[in-house]
């Protein structure tokens, strides 16, 4: 038996969470790439010759223009002692793309605050604002932040392309079963849908994605967000301005006067909100939120304590969206390897907590990379969306009720239709879209 062979049945007769752990960590160790191109060095000498030249607004339109190029969301500028780095988010990683001089970075700086209206005496307190970018068919929007820091003020500017906001319904990545349950949900007159997920899990796309599909000119849509991000046609969009001391549940109980049919409140982030907003759903009115949680057990666990009756919950919320944004791999690079014997034993692991221990583990298809600078040089273009959902049937509307456990509740779901993130990542995997890395860097 070879040492592979030897390797692999060890590790398969002793699988237990503490080696999973192990052998994932195992393979992260081993995925050492970094981003790097001959784009980010003429991304430098443009920006820089613009600034030589003071033409600041030419420097800041070339930043952004190339950020919107490599698929960036964010633009950082972070101060240290001798320098300032220019960063880029791309696929949600934070990219060093080159340095600024301080008399570079004053410019810049400057025309920065003076482009969002904020105040250019003003060092010690951070500030923000938007300013706006027009093309020749759209406009970008760019929204400005400052924070003092040791050395300087950095800046982070959040670059928000409308067109990227909605996407085509099939594009979000959901598999048949799941789109099934969704479009099912969103036909209702009422209930509440939840889409959940940490900071940068692209929720507010699912959000705009799916309320555009319900944007037809016989009903009424208002939103209540804070702040507004994109603007949506023929659909009343608020913004809460909680400076003026009105808050999320003053403002929702204004908007609900206004006869909407659906009502998209940008986050649940206290019981006031989210009693109102499930009254609304019991009331007649199809609610679309979000609630910055983990999973579909955690959402269940948060909205539990927060102390929302069983009753009224079991009888308005009808689905759970959480979700997960993870990297693609470069289809321009990529080509099939060998697996490990620690990725094969994961693998084996993992499915068989899901209960797909039946599929083919050799079948399943491991990729590898050389670089390539369509994904400058990181082996990832681009990202897709990983799932859970869950829908409520009767019976699970009963164990609520009957202040059933969490845990009892997802066992059930489980009978059903719940699809856990591990299956919808398994099942992406296994047409190739993503990597066991980058999972395991994600979940």
């Amino acid at each position: 038996m070879s040492d592979n062979k030897k390797t692999e049945k060890n590790i398969e007769e002793d699988i237990d969470e503490d080696k999973k752990e192990e052998l994932a960590e195992k393979i992260l160790e081993k995925e050492e790439n970094s981003y790097h191109s001959k784009t980010f060095l003429k991304i430098e000498n443009e920006v820089k010759d613009s600034l030589k030249n003071q033409k600041t607004d030419d420097a800041l339109r070339d930043i952004t223009l190339w950020a919107l190029f490599l698929g960036s969301s964010d633009v950082h500028y972070e101060c240290y002692e001798n320098e300032i780095i220019v960063r880029l988010r791309i696929d949600w990683i934070l990219v060093d793309i080159f340095e600024l001089s301080k008399i570079e970075y004053k410019y810049v700086l400057e025309r920065l605050k003076y482009a969002s209206h904020l105040k250019l005496n003003i060092t010690n307190i951070p500030q923000d604002w938007k300013y706006e970018i027009k093309l020749e068919h759209k406009k970008i929007d760019v929204r400005v932040s400052t924070l003092p820091t040791k050395y300087w003020e950095n800046i982070v500017s959040r670059i928000l392309d409308a067109s990227k906001a909605i996407i085509d319904f099939e594009e979000l990545g959901f598999f048949w079963t799941s789109k099934r349950m969704i479009e099912k949900a969103i036909k209702k007159r009422n209930w509440m849908i939840l889409v959940t997920g940490p900071t940068g899990s692209g929720k507010t796309t699912t959000l705009y994605t799916t309320v555009s599909k319900l944007n037809t000119r016989d009903k009424k849509i208002i939103t209540l967000e804070d702040p507004i991000e994109y603007e949506l046609p023929w659909i009343i969009q608020s913004e809460v301005n909680e400076k003026n001391w009105f808050t999320y549940e003053m403002w929702l109980k204004a908007l609900l006067r206004q006869d909407p049919d659906i009502i998209m409140v940008g986050e649940i982030r206290d019981y006031e909100t989210l009693n109102i907003a499930t009254s609304a759903s019991l009331t007649g009115h199809l609610v679309l939120s979000t609630l910055h949680t983990k999973s579909a057990a955690e959402t269940l666990d948060r909205i539990i304590n927060m102390w929302l009756p069983p009753y009224i919950l079991a009888s308005a919320l009808d689905i759970i969206i959480a979700q997960r944004l993870i990297r693609k791999i470069c289809s321009d690079c990529k080509h099939e390897k060998v697996k490990t014997p620690e990725e094969l034993a994961l693998v084996k692991a993992m499915m068989k907590d899901i209960w797909m221990w039946e599929l083919l583990i050799n079948s399943i298809k491991l990729y590898e990379w050389v670089g390539c600078e369509k994904c400058n040089h990181s082996w990832y273009k681009g990202r897709m969306w990983i799932y859970e959902i869950i829908t409520f049937s009767n019976k699970l509307r009963d164990l609520i009720r009957s202040w059933a456990t969490v845990e009892k509740i997802i066992n059930e779901a489980r009978k059903w239709d719940l699809i856990t993130m591990k299956e919808d990542w398994i099942l992406k995997a296994i047409k190739g879209h993503t990597t066991i890395t980058e999972i395991l860097r994600v979940i």
